[in-house]
This record gives C-alpha cells, sequence and structure tokens, in this order.
C-alpha cells in the first residue's frame, strides 16, 4: 500500500500537466514511419513507438521529442538502511566493484505535452546481483526468516551473491532541450515498476558452486523512483526502492539503490 500511494503522489503532477493541456493533433510514429491524425483546434500531440535499433523519423529535427527510455544500461548497485539512505548498510557488507546490474529497455513510448516536455514509458528486462564481502551468505533459516549468515566452521565462502532478474516498467515526465539539429540535453524524473523473479542466494563453498536458498522472501515487486539525465544518445541514471527488499520481518530491512550509464537508441 505504501508504494502504491508513492506512486500516485508521484504521478499526481503528470496528470495535471496532461488535463492542461489543450486538445491536440496526434501523430505516432512506429520506427521509420509516423501518421498524423488531425484534430480542429491545429495543434499538434506527439505519441512515438521506438522499436530496437530504429531511429524514429523525423529525430534529428529540432521540434520532434525523442523519449529517452529504450536501450542498454549498467550501473553498480548498494544497499541503504533506510528510503533515501545513501551510503552502506550496517546489517550488509558488499563489494562495491562486484555489485552491479545490467537492463535492456526493448520499447519506449512518449506523448509530448509541449515542445520540451513529455511523459515516456517503456518496458525492460535485466539483472541485478549483490556481492557480499567476507565468508558470509543470504540465507533462509528453518522458520522461513533470511539472514545474512556467517560459514559453519571449517566452511569458506566464496563470491557469494544474491541476484535476480527483473522486468521493469518506468513512467516519467521528461524534459528536454535541442540546440538545432544537435542534442538533446534532457532530464527526467519519475518512477517505475519492477517485478523480480528467479532470485537465488549462490556461493562457491569449498571449492564448489551451490545454490544456498532460492526466492528468500524478496518482494516480487516493488517500486523505484527513477532519475536521469543526459545527452544526445548516452546519460546517466540513480533509481532508488522505495521499500525493503525483502518482505516485513521475513529478513534485513535493506533499500537498494543503483547509479549507472545508459546508451539510447
Amino acid at each position: 500500500m505504501k508504494q502504491i500511494i508513492t506512486l500516485l503522489l508521484l504521478l499526481l503532477p503528470v496528470a495535471g500537466m496532461a488535463q492542461e493541456t489543450n486538445p491536440q493533433d496526434t501523430t505516432i510514429h512506429t520506427a521509420n514511419y509516423n501518421s498524423e491524425v488531425k484534430e480542429d483546434d491545429g495543434n499538434e500531440r506527439y505519441i512515438s513507438v521506438s522499436l530496437p535499433f530504429l531511429k524514429n523519423k523525423g529525430t534529428n529535427c529540432h521540434n520532434y521529442f525523442s523519449p529517452h527510455v529504450s536501450g542498454f544500461y549498467l550501473g553498480y548497485n548498494r544497499m541503504g538502511d533506510d528510503f533515501l539512505g545513501f551510503g552502506s548498510a550496517n546489517e550488509v557488507d558488499l563489494v562495491a566493484s562486484k555489485s552491479w546490474e545490467w537492463g535492456i529497455n526493448l520499447f519506449d513510448g512518449a506523448l509530448k505535452l509541449s515542445k520540451q516536455f513529455g511523459i515516456t514509458s517503456g518496458l525492460g528486462f535485466g539483472y541485478t546481483s549483490y556481492r557480499l564481502d567476507g565468508n558470509r551468505a543470504f540465507v533462509e533459516n528453518s522458520n522461513g526468516i533470511t539472514l545474512i549468515t556467517d560459514a559453519p566452521e571449517d566452511t569458506r565462502y566464496r563470491k557469494s551473491r544474491l541476484r535476480y532478474y527483473h522486468l521493469r516498467l518506468p513512467i516519467s515526465v521528461e524534459w528536454q532541450q535541442h540546440f538545432g539539429r544537435k542534442g538533446p540535453l534532457f532530464f527526467s524524473v519519475g518512477a517505475e515498476v519492477e517485478a523480480r523473479f528467479w532470485t537465488k542466494s549462490k556461493a562457491v563453498v569449498n571449492g564448489k558452486r551451490e545454490t544456498m536458498s532460492k526466492d528468500l522472501n524478496v518482494r516480487p515487486l516493488g517500486i523505484n523512483l527513477l532519475l536521469q539525465g543526459g545527452y544526445n544518445d548516452w546519460g546517466f541514471y540513480c533509481r532508488y526502492s522505495t521499500a525493503s527488499l525483502f518482505e516485513s520481518k521475513k529478513g534485513p530491512e535493506l533499500y537498494p539503490y543503483s547509479i549507472g550509464v545508459q546508451w539510447y537508441w
């Protein structure tokens, strides 16, 4: 419920912007083609749908609104003690250089509200991994509680990590500014729904690869805050989960966040 309320609050300004926009023409862009539906007031509203590696017709035009969603991203993962608590959580010690995520947003769409503003969305698939430092692992005990525990005596954990795959559906308000036919410079802020699946805790135990636990009470659905910015086809992003990775009272209170770069197509 907390995550749903947060998402609604984030989208209220978007709804207000959409209501203040007068009825407009609608231009639909798909791959290298577009069609236009005329309305009486002579204005225009663009709805675009992008396909991987294919630029929409008009992307070099300074009046064209190009959504920055689809593409490939790579970033580093961290965990905080509470919401928007940047820094390392006390309960978990991660190997920063080996805790990372990657993803591909295959499709995107945009509703152009004005020359510089639009509402963007998309759909993507990716992978997330958290590497634990030291001789520890994520495990689920006999009571069904997820813990970060030390290895038993005479046991050595290496490459211990928690990993899962995800689907992400972002919704953002984007501002962009073209400089003639160059650019655009862009920034966006919004939220995304994240579906997590195939969750496992894995480690090399005394030289043998083993799966320590599965599922581990990781929330199957989450909502992230999402901030993006950049120029033309390259940018940065920061996302922060609005809730703990683990279900309430079934695991440690850890809030995932990530910072990385993205190449947009």
